[in-house]
């Protein structure tokens, strides 16, 4: 398949045409009749992995609903809908057996349901992809990491984090939907709930640390020099996958922020009733074993101390030190010398700092004034124009970005972008997309 093809393939113009979905989602007794017969090759019941005819009739009947029976024809049908996409059909040995297709539809709902959690399974594919990255020197081995060798891990570390976050939806779903009424169960399902967010958080803990060699793979990724706007793309999917997953770790870690206080809060709520009781049965215990000698003092019982009410003043012998005799030594007073050069350096880097900032102003004012005077303005040619005549990068990607976000927020100005990649031939080494600020 050429570039072309890719391009004009439309997915949901596809899978609209008739009976293509159904093929490639089948009804759920369909489904579910794969699913026993995937279960059967897995136990060694199906050997070598294939089957007759008679063995999708069971698996059909199996699922089917009690006491209502299907005639052979409906089954029939259904065998010849999945030959499209998920059975074949050896003609010789009259047996048929899975597609590929198949095998990762099972699989991955296998996985999915299972929530495998594998902080160090993730952590050698990344630390995999980094070695590999590292080796790719030519722009064609590197177009083949991108669109081969990540792409191919993709659903392992995003399933990761759809398995923590599953995890917790269903700990608190448990909660929502407690049947009992019974406190005492309902605090052992509360405690339950509670542990398993606690390993939650510890698994994105874990998982954090595992997708932390990703941003050796951002840095290696935005080194790389010899690019073309191919390849820039690819490398923005990568980027934009990478915070993606930043971003997921974020939302869970939240998540667990806002239900454990709750959680704890409820934990509060429910042992109260029980507290308030073992107070109240421990004052009537004092009240029944408590006794009143002849002075009047209540004396508890014995295997509980009486509490000291009363303790004697101590009398302490106050000594007056005289100054006059016994003088205080004076302290040593320590001589601070001015050091002119460190004053010089820091006032020095202030006034560079100072007239730095004054440049970012004036090329500010006149980026804004070009626009007026001429409607639009090149960013890209600014950025070099900016460079050749301060030679500080700081004052030129300041002054950019400050037009950029003032372009943004206005409702005069329009800002747009193209992945063309902008070079000078004076600034080496240096090179943006292509930038403009148009008057609405």
């Amino acid at each position: 398949m050429n570039e072309t093809d890719k391009i004009n393939f439309d997915f949901v113009k596809e899978i609209k045409e008739p009976g293509v979905y159904q093929l490639l989602f089948p009804k759920k007794e369909v489904g579910l009749a794969v699913i026993v017969l995937f279960e059967k090759i897995e136990n060694k019941s199906l050997p070598d992995g294939k089957f007759i005819e008679k063995d999708l009739h069971d698996a059909f009947a199996q699922i089917s609903k009690p006491n209502e029976r299907y005639p052979k024809e409906i089954y029939s049908a259904h065998i010849e809908e999945l030959q499209e996409y998920f059975l074949d059909y050896n003609q010789e040995t009259q047996k048929y057996y899975f597609k590929d297709y198949a095998y990762r539809f099972y699989t991955y709902a296998k996985e999915t349901l299972e929530g495998n959690f594998s902080p160090t399974h993730i952590e050698k594919i990344c630390s995999l992809l980094t070695a590999s990255l590292r080796q790719r020197e030519t722009l064609e081995d590197l177009k083949f990491w991108l669109t081969s060798e990540f792409r191919k891990y993709e659903p392992d570390l995003r399933e990761q984090v759809d398995f923590l976050d599953r995890q917790i939806i269903e700990s608190v779903n448990k909660l929502k939907n407690n049947p009992t009424k019974s406190d005492k169960k309902f605090i052992d399902l509360l405690k339950e709930v509670e542990n398993n967010l606690d390993k939650a958080q510890e698994q994105s803990r874990e998982l954090a640390s595992a997708y932390s060699e990703t941003k050796i793979i951002r840095s290696i990724l935005e080194k790389r020099e010899d690019t073309d706007s191919e390849t820039d793309d690819l490398i923005a999917e990568v980027h934009f996958f990478i915070k993606y997953l930043n971003e997921r770790l974020d939302s869970i870690d939240r998540k667990l922020d806002r239900i454990q206080p709750k959680i704890r809060k409820l934990f509060a709520i429910l042992n109260r009733p029980q507290f308030n009781s073992k107070i109240e049965k421990f004052l009537h215990f004092l009240l029944d074993k408590s006794t009143v000698n002849g002075r009047k003092e209540t004396l508890l019982p014995k295997n509980i101390n009486n509490p000291v009410l009363h303790i004697d003043t101590p009398n302490f012998k106050i000594i007056e030190r005289e100054r006059e005799l016994f003088p205080s030594k004076q302290k040593k007073r320590t001589a601070y010398k001015t050091n002119k050069v460190k004053i010089k350096e820091n006032t020095q880097g202030i006034l560079r700092i100072l007239s730095q900032q004054d440049l970012i102003r004036k090329w500010e004012q006149h980026i804004i004034a070009e626009i007026e005077l001429r409607g639009t303005i090149d960013l890209s040619a600014t950025f070099f124009k900016i460079m050749e005549e301060s030679n500080d990068g700081q004052i030129a990607v300041s002054a950019i970005y400050s037009s950029i976000q003032q372009a943004r927020k206005s409702n005069d100005f329009n800002f747009k972008m193209n992945k063309i990649k902008q070079t000078n031939s004076k600034i080496e080494h240096i090179s943006l997309w292509k930038m403009n600020i148009q008057k609405i």
